[in-house]
């Protein structure tokens, strides 16, 4: 965590994305709010209002390249609602006085829902029976079972942590891996074994399932090349809910055609939307989602209800919660 040396009595709050009425009431109680939304598609929108006084924007750091500064000088401290920041982060911001949050812990119990759904899934053969089905065909299919199973979990943050506990739930062996241990491990975590990332070749080799929920960084650009993809179980199975941009496409789909894994779930692409033209959208061992891991029904309530209680730590000069490093990028 790092502290907001100025104590702030009022807030100036610029929000680029619109505000639920009852949220709103409580963040006008203590900051001065803005509201100029944007979809985060084509140009961005010129302000209309005078933020020369704004000391905190609200926006999504996916999107979000910080054009917006020149209109507004005197940032202090961003939110972003996305847990990636990767937009945000030019050599201007990593070397300024700006401190960054982000929305993580808000996503991470839907994420971690999702990669189990898609665990059972592939469990059950399930891809391949929706296919057979939508061709009227009554044909048995492979099923593997999980409380035999190997995990490897691939960026041991706090999504990781919940896709191990309920991996743990259904009797799987768990494999965390990190950037670094540093010989430590939360004395809650349902992982088996917690490893550093210098030990990831051996995880992906011993694992039935890969899960990859890396952040973008200029270590996990590319993390899944042919080398490591083919280092995987014949038949296994491979996931990613991270950053689009961990995985070598082309030779995903090379090692895919060539059969050396059972199949992929992707949520997350370097190009979004997927290119119509794009293999992956033919290949019967795919399944895509469309960078909805994160979605639920309470995504917004628990986005909101953090930064509401960020703004109070700010407003009151208090550390922040869920402060990025910028260096790192998460």
């Amino acid at each position: 965590m790092e502290k907001i040396m100025v104590k702030k009595k009022q807030p100036k709050v610029y929000f680029r994305r619109n505000v639920p009425n009852d949220f709103l009431s409580k963040y006008k109680e203590i900051s001065q709010v803005i509201i100029e939304p944007w979809n985060f598609k084509g140009e961005q929108p010129i302000p209309t209002k005078e933020l020369q006084e704004c000391d905190v924007l609200f926006t999504v750091g996916l999107k979000d390249d910080l054009e917006i500064l020149k209109y507004a000088p005197n940032i202090k401290w961003i939110h972003s609602v996305s847990v990636g920041i990767d937009a945000m982060l030019n050599d201007q911001i990593k070397n300024s006085d700006i401190v960054i949050t982000n929305s993580k812990g808000a996503t991470s119990i839907p994420i971690a829902e999702h990669t189990i759904a898609l665990i059972t899934s592939f469990a059950r053969g399930l891809p391949k029976q929706y296919k057979n089905q939508a061709k009227q065909l009554w044909t048995d299919v492979s099923v593997i079972d999980l409380d035999t199973s190997t995990v490897g979990i691939i960026g041991y943050g706090e999504i990781g942590y919940q896709v191990a506990k309920r991996c743990k739930s259904l009797g799987m062996k768990v494999i965390g891996c990190r950037r670094t241990t540093n010989g430590k491990r939360r004395e809650d975590c349902p992982a088996d074994s917690v490893v550093d990332l210098s030990e990831v070749d051996q995880v992906i080799a011993c694992s039935d399932f890969v899960v990859l929920a890396l952040p973008s960084t200029e270590e996990t650009v590319h993390f899944m090349d042919k080398t490591r993809l083919k280092k995987m179980k014949k038949n296994s199975h491979l996931i990613n809910i991270g950053r689009g941009n961990a995985i070598v496409e082309k030779d995903l789909i090379e090692v895919l055609e060539e059969g050396k894994i059972g199949g992929v779930a992707l949520d997350v692409f370097d190009i979004e939307p997927l290119p119509e033209e794009h293999p992956f959208w033919l290949l019967d061992n795919v399944v895509i989602t469309p960078h909805i891991a994160y979605k639920s029904a309470r995504h917004t309530e628990r986005v909101f209800a953090m930064f509401l209680q960020n703004l109070q730590l700010y407003s009151e000069g208090k550390p922040l919660l869920n402060v990025v490093n910028k260096q790192l990028g998460y």
